[in-house]
């Protein structure tokens, strides 16, 4: 096509499009010219007789609400009670039977041992209510050790002058808890046995001499499982040379007789 044609369809065009511009100007300008008709309304109050004789207004009643189905009610579980097991008892001699416990609150393994508070007769896991930080085993009072340490304590030989640690003579008093904390820091519950479940309560003597070294040294009675018996001795050898015995003592040698036992993966001596 040529330029000419092209040029007039464009006039035309653009013609036509203002043309429907102009008459949709033209309309809504006529549409906006016309006034709003207002009709007016005459508010009048009806005398009292009339009023009287109009039917009541009947107000619409609120809705009554739809009461929710209760819950089924649902069946209770049974759920069995937990039994605590008893701690299994390994090795104890005849005559030393541990104590059967439930967890308490006793002083963690490792905390002062040594020098605990000493408990109360007739309390603890075993008679009564727990003593808080009462012993250094866990479960176990302060008198509960020591009750078991006395136990199956062996008595002296014939003419043997040994004495237990737990000895109520004054001048030992102070000697003996040095040496209990002495070995303890050296004591430890062997871990193989531990986690196997092996305890129990052995008996050991031994001679500390005037300088302070270790003389001898004899198993009493066994726990019944050697790994303890071994880690007993090692403990008392490892602990050695102890403090020299004090000059108003007049003793060359100083026997004592031990108990130590394996409770629940704590290690004590008594």
């Amino acid at each position: 096509m040529s330029r000419t044609i092209h040029f007039f369809r464009f006039v035309a065009a653009s013609v036509g499009i203002h043309l429907l511009f102009l008459a949709a100007v033209v309309y809504f300008a006529s549409r906006a010219a016309v006034p709003l008709q207002i009709t007016p309304i005459n508010i009048v109050n009806l005398p009292q007789e009339v009023l009287r004789g109009l039917p009541p207004v009947a107000r619409p009643a609120p809705p009554t609400p739809v009461p929710r189905p209760a819950p089924a009610p649902q069946p209770e579980r049974f759920v069995p009670p937990q039994q605590v097991p008893a701690p299994k008892q390994f090795g104890t001699s005849p005559d030393v039977t541990l104590p059967r416990t439930t967890p308490g609150f006793g002083r963690p393994e490792g905390s002062e041992q040594g020098t605990a508070d000493r408990g109360k007769a007739g309390q603890g896991p075993v008679t009564g209510t727990p003593d808080v930080g009462k012993g250094p085993l866990p479960f176990l009072s302060q008198a509960d050790i020591d009750e078991l340490a006395r136990k199956g304590m062996p008595e002296r030989r014939p003419g043997e002058n040994s004495v237990t640690l737990d000895t109520d003579e004054f001048k030992l008093m102070s000697y003996n808890r040095w040496l209990k904390m002495k070995v303890e820091s050296v004591l430890r519950y062997p871990e193989i046995a531990a986690q196997s479940g092996l305890q129990g309560t052995l008996y050991i003597k031994f001679d500390i001499n005037k300088d302070g070294s270790l003389g001898d040294l004899e198993l009493l009675k066994s726990s019944g499982y050697k790994i303890l018996d071994d880690e007993a001795l090692r403990s008392i050898r490892a602990s050695a040379p102890f403090q020299p015995l004090p000059d108003d003592w007049h003793m060359q040698r100083y026997s004592i007789r031990a108990a130590v036992l394996f409770y629940l993966s704590g290690a004590y001596i008594r």
